[in-house]
């Protein structure tokens, strides 16, 4: 694997990245060494990391962490303001917690051959909330003595069965560091971010559906995401996002 280096709360050094999706390899974005330019692509407002909620407690969706928050640059803190990146869980909280929201199972990793002792636990593919269901992103194969999991930028995902959908707990272990890619960290992020907003809800920033239809429409080379009738965000742009609200 190539294209390495995401910065991502669940592995890896902490070294900010960006995708160049043009210089892709075999399918999957280039990974860069800066995240400056989150509010290129006509965004109004750069996501501000680590911004003050503009309410006084966490009681209602903190609106300055929402996407409308942060597209109108609402940063004014106030009294009893909160961190955003305190709201939620990072990846690596939920690779690790044995208890996982209504709705979900973390399951068990497969074995090398990829067969499972006990549950699977929750896939990725196929789950569904408010009328919006994940695509088919993850999937994975025994090979070279391991259970490897691919992405849908990854050349090897064509050579997967398409029955072998990889569980949500199979996308969090996805290699960081060195093995990151950026569908690897978009994964990570946005099985972390489902789990934050049912965990969390109805205070979560981002709702289940929302965090579906936003890796949806990035996950496919050069996608994009429509904020609003001006404004789309790429891939980089929804993992800086979704990384915002956890730390």
């Amino acid at each position: 694997m190539s294209e390495r280096q995401i910065n991502d709360p669940q592995s890896t050094p902490p070294a900010a990245a960006s995708v160049d999706a043009s210089a892709s390899r075999s399918g999957r974005g280039k990974i860069n060494t800066s995240r400056r330019h989150f509010a290129k692509s006509g965004a109004a407002a750069p996501v501000v990391l680590g911004s003050l909620l503009s309410k006084p407690a966490l009681a209602l969706q903190p609106y300055n962490c929402t996407i409308s928050g942060q597209m109108s640059g609402n940063t004014s803190p106030r009294p009893g303001a909160v961190n955003c990146k305190a709201i939620g869980r990072s990846p690596g909280y939920w690779k690790t917690n044995g208890t996982w929201p209504t709705g979900t199972l973390k399951g068990n990793s497969p074995t090398s051959g990829c067969s499972f002792s006990g549950s699977k636990g929750t896939n990725f593919n196929g789950f569904s909330s408010g009328g919006a269901t994940l695509m088919d992103a993850f999937r994975y194969k025994s090979e070279n003595s391991a259970c490897n999991c691919y992405g849908l930028r990854d050349s090897p995902f064509a050579n997967c069965a398409s029955t072998n959908k990889a569980s949500m707990l199979q996308v969090l272990n996805t290699p960081g560091g060195l093995n990151d890619t950026m569908i690897y960290a978009l994964g990570r992020a946005t099985v972390a971010t489902i789990l934050n907003s049912i965990a969390f809800a109805p205070d979560y920033p981002v709702t289940t559906a929302q965090a579906i239809k936003m890796f949806n429409a990035v996950a496919p080379l050069n996608g994009k995401y429509q904020v609003n009738a001006t404004v789309s965000w790429d891939a980089n742009q929804v993992l800086t996002y979704f990384q915002s609200l956890y730390s």
